[in-house]
C-alpha cells in the first residue's frame, strides 16, 4: 500500500470516529436531565408541605417556607404570635423535622443529623425569648419546662430549665457506658414533677448480657 493510500485510510477512519459525527441530544432530553437533577426532587415531602401549618392540639404550629432551591425557614407561633427562626434548614434535615414536645410555653422540634445524633430546637411561644438548639434532647418536663439532653463521659445528662437557664448535671461514674453515646445505655428516661427517672443499662442496651439500675433524682433547678 502506497503512503498516499495509507494517509487516506487514516483520514477516513478519523472522520468516522469524530465527535462531530455523533448524534446530539435533543432539547427534550436535555430538559429531562435538568429536571431530574433538581435537588428538590429528592425531597418531595418538602415541596408538598411548604406554607402549610403543622398544628398541635393546643394551637401551637410550625410552618416551612422556601428560601432557596435547597433550604427552608421555620415560622412558628399560635393565634396571637408569629415568629421566624433565623437559621435556614436544608431540605434533607427539614424532611426529618417533627414535633418532639409541646406545651403552652414551648414548641420543641427535632430532626436527625446522623446515626444516634439529632438536634432539638426549642421555640418559645412568646415574643421575648430566643429560640435555642440542643444536641440530643432525651426528656422534657412540660409542667416546669425542664429539658434533659445527652452528654458524654461521666456526665451523662444535663437538665436545663428553659425559663431560667439554670442547669443540673447528672453523672454515672461507677457504671460507664461502653458505647460512644450515653443514650445507648439509657433504656428509659422521663421527668415528672421535678423528679428525673432513668434506667441505666451496662454495658449498653444492645448487649447480650447486661445489668440495669434504676434511679430517681430530685431536681433542684
Amino acid at each position: 500500500m502506497t503512503l498516499s493510500k495509507v494517509l487516506c485510510f487514516f483520514i477516513l477512519i478519523s472522520a468516522a470516529c469524530s465527535p462531530a459525527q455523533q448524534e446530539k441530544p435533543s432539547a427534550d432530553t436535555l430538559q429531562q436531565t435538568k429536571d431530574t437533577s433538581k435537588y428538590a426532587d429528592l425531597f418531595p415531602f418538602i415541596e408538598t408541605g411548604l406554607n402549610k401549618k403543622n398544628l398541635e392540639t393546643n394551637g401551637n404550629y410550625y410552618m416551612l417556607t422556601k428560601v432557596s432551591d435547597s433550604t427552608v425557614k421555620i415560622t412558628w407561633g399560635n393565634n396571637t404570635i408569629t415568629r421566624l427562626y433565623d437559621e435556614t434548614l436544608d431540605f434533607m434535615f427539614a424532611e426529618r423535622l417533627r414535633v418532639q414536645w409541646n406545651n403552652k410555653d414551648y414548641l420543641i422540634l427535632r430532626y436527625g443529623v446522623g446515626s444516634g445524633a439529632w438536634e432539638t430546637v426549642t421555640l418559645p411561644i412568646n415574643n421575648k425569648e430566643p429560640a435555642q438548639v440542643f444536641d440530643n434532647g432525651l426528656c422534657f418536663d412540660s409542667e416546669y419546662n425542664l429539658l434533659g439532653t445527652e452528654q458524654f463521659g461521666d456526665t451523662v445528662l444535663t437538665i436545663q430549665n428553659l425559663k431560667t437557664g439554670r442547669k443540673q448535671f447528672i453523672t454515672e461514674k461507677e457504671r460507664p457506658c461502653q458505647s460512644v453515646n450515653n443514650s445507648a445505655c439509657i433504656d428509659t428516661i422521663s421527668i415528672s414533677n421535678k423528679t428525673l427517672y432513668y434506667k441505666w443499662v451496662t454495658p449498653h442496651t444492645a448487649a447480650d448480657k447486661k445489668t440495669t439500675i434504676e434511679k430517681r433524682i430530685r431536681l433542684t433547678i
